[in-house]
């Protein structure tokens, strides 16, 4: 069958998808990915095949995100219509900030005299060209549209935990319009693009007729979404394999990432500089992959090896420590190489991922505001020294392991084609 991806254009959303579009592949499924064309060479790299939604001139720029954020005043009255408390701060944040603003780019008029919606009507061109049984996509409900349009079956993929599903809930948890006064903010998103291709807004159009989930199941938020859980097999790149890292290191060796989110919009200069001055002098074998404005105006220790980047398949075996964000995709990655972490408390993901980590006994947190170089160098070396954190790194990863590979979760979408999928 034919499956289309479709990826909200940042490689922190590809990346997660690429296991699971080579195990259809190699059932004998032949696979697109769309998304703007800022990702096409992210996924062309990953060896898989990319589908441009329109061009740049067409399409609105990431730039543009910020312009789609609620406002801070209508945020805050929303959060109220919806009965937040502060057990609820942190999903509703990235809610009301990130997905809504991530999800309105693409469903808003271009405000062109002939109504065009490009990231949705570039999208129902494609699918109607291609004609795909199956769409699994992501913080795009666009493509649910496109398949609602073409007849084909389709499921969203999360990066994470389920913002969306998890604001729809509590909206009809709370009764709707009746109760909050006015429409849920993500159908209102997508109203207008759904009404111009004659598609009616629900529950499967904005949260799929499944949803493939790589959250632990500690992590996840309360959503009514029918849901399979699916392993985040970690894939971050390819490159050469560089020589120093034929042999093992002869001490111990420990990884520096504030993520791939982190060096393309903060580079927050005040962490950068703390962690230099933590590691500097130390026993140990640095690798921080930070890129040259991250490190711009920096003092580089002479125990590390500044890097703009180096896969994580290939690093992370070879560590003992990892110094991270708290994003998603590393913290999961370190998980399936068994890898003890130190966790920044700042990180936009960290209030998730590091309680998590914490509780299983397979790292610590750093909080580079309120605590000393001495503080926070300490805590590395308790990472490093103390065997009970590789216990904890050893007990998360067989957690891991029970949930089902990307290969496991084939047969389950092909029942869904087999089910949903309508000739129109």
């Amino acid at each position: 069958m034919r499956i289309l991806f479709v990826v909200w254009p940042m490689a922190a959303h590809l990346y997660p998808i690429v296991p699971l579009a080579r195990a259809l592949q190699a059932a004998g499924h032949e696979t697109r990915v769309a998304s703007h064309p800022a990702l096409v060479e992210e996924i062309t790299a990953a060896g898989l095949t990319a589908v441009s939604v329109g061009t740049p001139d067409t399409m609105p720029s990431l730039s543009e995100v910020g312009d789609h954020v609620l406002p801070e005043e209508e945020r805050n009255r929303l959060a109220k219509a919806f009965n937040v408390t502060g057990a609820d701060e942190h999903a509703w944040f990235m809610f009301s900030y990130f997905a809504l603003a991530g999800a309105r780019i693409f469903h808003s008029p271009s405000g062109t005299s002939d109504g065009a919606i490009p990231g949705t009507d570039h999208l129902v061109d494609l699918a109607r060209d291609w004609e795909p049984d199956l769409v699994l996509w992501d913080m795009w409900p666009a493509a649910a549209i496109a398949a609602r349009v073409t007849g084909a079956a389709h499921a969203r993929f999360l990066w994470g935990p389920d913002y969306c599903g998890w604001a729809r809930q509590r909206y009809l948890q709370l009764g709707g319009a009746a109760w909050t006064g006015q429409q849920d903010p993500l159908t209102e998103a997508v109203t207008e693009a759904a009404q111009r291709h004659g598609v009616t807004v629900d529950d499967e159009l904005l949260l799929g007729q499944l949803t493939l989930d790589p959250t632990p199941m500690a992590l996840r938020l309360d959503t009514s979404a029918p849901t399979v859980s699916m392993r985040r097999v970690p894939y971050t790149g390819t490159d050469v394999v560089p020589d120093w890292l034929h042999q093992r290191p002869q001490r111990p060796r420990v990884a520096v990432s504030l993520g791939m989110s982190g060096r393309e919009y903060a580079t927050n200069r005040a962490l950068i500089t703390k962690l230099l001055e933590m590691v500097a002098g130390l026993d140990v074998e640095v690798i921080a992959t930070l890129n040259e404005v991250q490190l711009a105006g920096q003092r580089v220790p002479d125990n590390v090896r500044a890097l703009d980047y180096v896969p994580f398949n290939q690093l992370l075996p070879t560590c003992s420590a990892i110094v991270h964000h708290g994003g998603s995709g590393t913290v999961m990655a370190a998980v399936a190489h068994r890898v003890p972490q130190l966790i920044e408390e700042e990180g936009l993901e960290s209030a998730t991922y590091a309680p998590y980590v914490m509780r299983h006994g397979a790292g610590l947190t750093l909080d580079h505001k309120r605590q000393s170089v001495d503080v926070m160098r300490a805590r590395l070396l308790r990472v490093l020294r103390e065997p009970s954190f590789r216990t904890g790194a050893d007990t998360l990863h067989a957690e891991w392991l029970t949930m089902p590979s990307p290969r496991d979760v084939v047969p389950v979408l092909e029942e869904l084609t087999q089910h949903h999928r309508l000739r129109v």
